[in-house]
């Protein structure tokens, strides 16, 4: 049995007392070795000077840097940055992996430089989508880029994403006409060459503004789908200041963020403090095309997804430059990574260290506790981080999806509307109409009901391609018979309309597709030449061909699209519907519907004014190798 005297529980209190005050003591000289060094240090530090070097000249391309600059984004986090623009001549994404900025914008063939041994290392992806393209004027007779590949093509440095494209429409790279880029809309012009490389985010506006329509060539429409501008810095860079470059990166990508909700305010400071090289309506036509790039309303600003730098990568080594096997590891940046202590370290350690005895002292179960505590944070890190890269994946893979589907509900919901209005008000048994008055509202009731059962058709369609359930089946046709037959359907319905209907078959053309798919193409472009087209107008549709490529040409005498919404509309990205001559609602999924349809059959659907007004339908397809009666065996 154990005594307790007064001696004991005299000496007990005191030993308490004694580790008490020594723990207090160690915390207290932890506090003082970090939080007054760090407390001088913030009150005496001074920003952190950094370099950004732009790709360009200043322009919206760059919004979000500026915005990061003008909102105190980057002073806030102790950085004072200088945004350099491109220098004629120079090359800018060098000048980073050299060291004379920390940070820079680039483009995909940061791959190649990483490759030759230059340690870059891709930040944010800012642009989700590349606006690189190939610009041809719309009185070009080049209608598609095998009959651009015998023209001479105005092409610069960096821009590996055309190569790719070419070398994707299997076209020969050695055999093609390039010159050096002049950055002159003039050369284009003037014919001396037939196309050159632009930006759709920047020269198709000054074209229009200037000469005329365009003509586009985008690489997406063979498959190539490149990353644009990313924001980029070197490993020296990473390992030197770590919390500088965490701090730059999230500086950054809150001016982007900004800079979308805010454009007309971005675009005026650009004009005010940076550049008045380009007119107000320019930089803003700008900005609305590269918000369709950058997609800030579906992925987060910044988000990259390295399955996309994988198949970017495949499409180099495709062309040769770069290895098959390449580790994009080291690549692509990680905001979890470790950083360098502080300079008041060493003094947080003595306190640390007494207190790190003390707990020892007081329990070792405390140290197997933190590694068990560890190693379930560590694996729920590795699960969060799957989960986030899969989920990232996916919202890339369905936004066009979900925008879709949204379009179909705004069709949807305009369609429907009518039909419940004129249903309302026949059937309300206090009002009294006339003969006439019912016909009316019967005949809007037929015509809502009709452009219902399109849209639902259409739909019906779009998901059975989708899902795979819709198969191609493919077999050599007469092109101008199925348009004759296809467009001959709606000859009472342009009589009805008072709109002439022309159908000119041309001479007789085999191509290889599948009869219904296109036949519901031709429908579809019809029917809205149709709608859009006022009383005493004209709808044309004549098929030719030059012995490689047959087309379907629609052409109407309507209200015509502007290239804006011929972006959308293809896209499927559009819920800005227009409204037909006679009221009807139209455009949302039809015409993407009819785009997928004619790549699904190795085709091009081009839209373009009309010089006459209204708008010009092209479907373009392959013309058959044996041009015979029967199919192919």
């Amino acid at each position: 049995m154990t005594v307790f005297d007064a001696e004991h529980r005299s000496k007990r209190p005191r030993s308490r007392l004694f580790i008490l005050t020594v723990l207090l003591a160690g915390l207290f000289a932890g506090f003082l070795g970090t939080a007054l060094p760090a407390a001088a240090e913030n009150k005496t530090r001074e920003l952190t000077k950094v370099t950004l070097q732009l790709k360009w000249a200043h322009q919206f391309q760059f919004a979000g840097y500026y915005a990061a600059q003008a909102k105190g984004f980057y002073r806030d986090r102790g950085l004072d940055v200088t945004i350099l623009p491109a220098m004629p001549g120079g090359k800018p994404m060098e000048a980073v992996a050299a060291g004379k900025a920390e940070f820079g914008v680039g483009t995909t063939d940061l791959l190649m430089m990483r490759a030759a041994g230059d340690p870059v290392v891709v930040l944010a992806v800012i642009y989700q989508h590349s606006p690189l393209t190939l610009m041809l004027d719309a009185r070009s007779e080049i209608h598609n880029i095998h009959q651009l590949a015998r023209g001479k093509i105005m092409i610069a440095p960096h821009e590996t994403e055309l190569m790719a494209y070419f070398a994707a429409e299997g076209l020969d790279i050695r055999q093609m006409h390039f010159v050096d880029h002049t950055f002159d809309i003039e050369d284009l012009k003037s014919g001396r060459v037939d196309a050159m490389s632009i930006y759709a985010t920047d020269e198709p506006y000054q074209y229009a503004k200037e000469v005329g329509s365009v003509r586009l060539f985008r690489p997406i429409d063979g498959g190539v789908d490149f990353y644009g501008d990313n924001l980029f810095t070197t490993q020296k860079v990473i390992d030197k200041d770590p919390k500088t470059v965490k701090a730059f990166l999230e500086a950054s990508l809150d001016g982007w963020r900004y800079a979308m909700a805010h454009q007309e305010e971005i675009v005026d400071l650009i004009l005010s403090d940076y550049s008045k090289r380009k007119s107000r309506d320019n930089l803003l036509f700008e900005a609305r095309q590269s918000a369709n790039l950058i997609l800030a309303d579906v992925v987060p600003v910044g988000f990259i997804n390295p399955a996309r730098w994988e198949r970017i990568a495949h499409h180099y080594a495709g062309l040769g430059l770069l290895p098959e096997d390449m580790a994009l590891d080291d690549f692509i940046y990680r905001r979890n990574g470790k950083e360098k202590l502080p300079p008041w370290a060493g003094w947080a350690l003595v306190g640390a260290s007494v207190v790190a005895v003390l707990a020892l002292l007081a329990g070792l179960w405390l140290a197997a506790f933190n590694r068990r505590l560890r190693r379930e944070m560590a694996e729920r890190e590795r699960t969060q981080g799957a989960l986030a890269q899969r989920t990232g994946e996916l919202e890339e893979s369905n936004s066009q999806k979900d925008v879709l589907l949204t379009v179909i509900g705004h069709d949807i919901r305009n369609l429907f509307n009518p039909l419940l209005i004129y249903a309302q008000l026949l059937s309300d048994p206090n009002r009294k109409f006339d003969p006439k008055t019912v016909q009316e509202y019967g005949t809007k009731l037929y015509e809502a009901g009709r452009n219902a059962s399109e849209v639902l058709e259409n739909l019906l369609e779009w998901a059975l391609v989708r899902t795979g359930q819709r198969r191609t089946h493919l077999e050599v046709t007469d092109l101008g018979s199925l348009a004759r037959e296809t467009a001959g359907v709606y000859s009472a319905d342009a009589s009805l309309r008072g709109v002439m209907l022309r159908v000119e078959p041309g001479p007789p053309v085999k191509v290889t597709v599948d009869r219904h798919q296109i036949s519901t193409v031709i429908r579809n472009l019809v029917n809205n030449a149709l709608k859009f087209t006022p009383k005493d107008g004209e709808v044309t549709v004549r098929v030719d061909h030059d012995g490689k490529e047959a087309r379907v040409v629609i052409a109407d005498s309507g209200i015509g699209m502007d290239p804006e919404l011929v972006t959308r509309v293809l896209s499927g990205a559009s819920a800005d519907l227009a409204t037909g001559a006679k009221g009807e609602i139209g455009m949302g999924v039809g015409l993407a519907l009819c785009r997928q349809l004619v790549q699904v059959n190795d085709g091009r659907l081009d839209i373009e004014p009309n010089p006459d007004g209204g708008t010009v339908f092209t479907v373009t397809l392959k013309v058959a190798e044996v041009q015979a009666d029967e199919p192919r065996a």
